[in-house]
């Protein structure tokens, strides 16, 4: 574990998660990610002014959340909007939050360099973080169980909708999705989920977040105590809390519509992801697996510009998969998998079906090891 990693683990121990315990018990037990999937979710984004910043022009944008079940301060979203200043965008790219990332400025810097390529960014305020936080949360420590599950379902929604927003209501040509860490799963579910081509780059992301609680520098971060009933020990909590977090695992989706636009980034001495989750990912989906030989911390202080290089990739890649006239252009999932997968041409929700959880692909195409 990088030196960086173990100090900033400690120190984001606090304060600690759940400290509330389960919250609504029903709600977590109910969750289904396939459930989600199939929910039908459009945004109506009201945008702000521009004003020329990052060497761009950025708009904030509003919006209501489709999940009715946040509480009353968390429903009301919020975005950024980063467009070119010298024309309509070659694409867009979602950018998700990591674990703490309460503001827009660093992925809005992060972002800002790709306008060059054509790339514009839309940045989202995660459910639970920011304006969106609740009374009494202390920073980006959520309270409960369920919180932390609505945070989720609540990403998946919004973040879906947003790229049918983009892609149907702005008309952008390209439309992707990436995160950093908490960011990155959070982006490999979304951009998995959706019945047409994106471009996907999850960095430092887990392929099922319950091993980010599980092992390494955020392992003690849960008030386990809290989640102990009865005569309960903490390890037999921890057991369910594994289990209820694993809900949202990569393995509950099938692979991305374009596989050839997806690039998994991994971080080699990362303290707070097992690196060998960033390997699942990349294997499960038959994909493209960067390494960047850094630790967590650093990776994201240092090493952005090969986190841009793997954006502008993937879109890049999109563009030639789905290039008007190509013989094999990518196009929504065949109806075989829409009936499979309970999805529509469209991106809505079809009747009945259940999403697939195919095997490990035990093969990396292209991939770079260590």
């Amino acid at each position: 574990m990088h030196l960086l990693d173990l100090v900033l683990g400690l120190a984001a121990s606090r304060p600690r998660f759940f400290c509330d315990g389960w919250g609504d018990r029903g709600l977590c037990e109910a969750l289904e990610l396939d459930e989600l999937v199939r929910r039908r979710s459009r945004l109506c984004v009201e945008l702000g002014p521009i004003e020329r910043a990052y060497g761009g022009l950025l708009q904030e944008g509003r919006f209501e959340s489709p999940e009715t079940r946040l509480p009353p301060c968390a429903r009301r979203g919020r975005v950024r909007l980063l467009l070119p200043a010298g024309g309509p965008p070659r694409g867009v790219a979602l950018h998700l939050a990591a674990s703490g990332d309460q503001g827009f400025a660093l992925r809005l810097r992060l972002a800002a360099p790709l306008l060059a390529r054509g790339i514009g960014a839309l940045v989202l305020e995660n459910p639970y973080y920011g304006a969106r936080r609740p009374a009494g949360q202390r920073g980006h420590g959520v309270r409960t169980v369920s919180d932390l599950h609505l945070m989720a379902s609540a990403t998946l929604l919004e973040g879906r909708a947003l790229l049918r927003w983009l892609r149907t209501d702005r008309r952008v040509p390209l439309v992707g999705v990436t995160g950093f860490s908490m960011g990155g799963q959070m982006a490999a579910v979304v951009g998995a989920s959706m019945p047409f081509p994106v471009a996907l780059v999850p960095i430092a992301g887990s392929f099922s977040p319950d091993s980010v609680f599980r092992e390494g520098a955020f392992r003690g971060v849960a008030h386990l105590a809290a989640l102990c009933e009865g005569d309960e020990r903490e390890e037999d909590a921890r057991r369910r809390l594994m289990d209820m977090l694993a809900r949202f695992s990569v393995a509950r989706l099938p692979a991305p519509v374009c596989p050839e636009a997806a690039i998994v980034v991994g971080t080699s001495g990362d303290g707070f992801v097992p690196p060998a989750e960033m390997r699942r990912t990349a294997a499960y989906w038959g994909v493209e697996l960067r390494w960047i030989r850094a630790g967590h911390v650093l990776a994201i202080l240092r090493h952005q510009g090969a986190m841009r290089a793997a954006i502008a990739d993937a879109f890049d890649r999109l563009e030639e998969a789905t290039r008007p006239g190509r013989r094999d252009a990518r196009q929504p999932r065949s109806d075989r998998e829409l009936r499979r997968t309970g999805l529509r041409p469209d991106g809505e929700p079809g009747r009945g079906g259940a999403l697939a959880r195919p095997e490990l692909v035990p093969v990396l195409r292209g991939s770079t090891d260590r």
